[in-house]
C-alpha cells in the first residue's frame, strides 16, 4: 500500500451522486511545488479526490474555496480497457483523514503564494 499526504488548499468541492445512488464530494485540492521552476515561479499542481461518508458530511458543511487543508490518504491503482480493448489505467487518492489548517498557517500560505 503506497501512503500519501498532501496539504494545500481546496479549489473545488462539488457535491455528486454515484450512479448506484452513493453521495460524494468531488474534491479538487491545489498543491504549490516547494520550489521555484526556471522563471522563477512556483508552479502548482491540482488534485483531484473524491470524499465519501463522513469526510463528504465535513467537506459540504465546512469547506470554503482557499481554506487550507490536509489529506492522508492512499494511493490505488485502476485498471479497465476502453471501447477499443485498449488497457488503461490511472492512480487515484483514496482520502482516509481531511484535517483543516488553522487560519494561523492558511494565511502565510496566501501569502507565499503572492510571492
Amino acid at each position: 500500500m503506497t501512503f500519501i499526504n498532501i496539504i494545500g488548499r481546496v479549489y473545488s468541492f462539488e457535491q455528486k451522486e454515484s450512479d448506484n445512488g452513493t453521495k460524494y464530494t468531488d474534491l479538487r485540492v491545489s498543491v504549490m511545488r516547494p520550489y521555484k521552476n526556471y522563471q522563477g515561479q512556483y508552479d502548482t499542481d491540482y488534485f483531484r479526490i473524491p470524499l465519501f461518508e463522513n469526510n463528504h458530511k465535513k467537506a459540504q458543511e465546512y469547506f470554503r474555496k482557499g481554506m487550507g487543508i490536509a489529506i492522508k490518504g492512499r494511493l490505488e491503482m485502476n485498471h479497465w480497457k476502453d471501447e477499443n480493448d485498449k488497457g488503461r489505467a490511472n492512480v487515484n487518492i483514496v482520502a482516509e483523514q481531511v484535517v483543516f489548517l488553522p487560519r494561523e498557517i492558511d494565511e502565510p500560505l496566501a501569502d507565499m503564494n503572492e510571492a
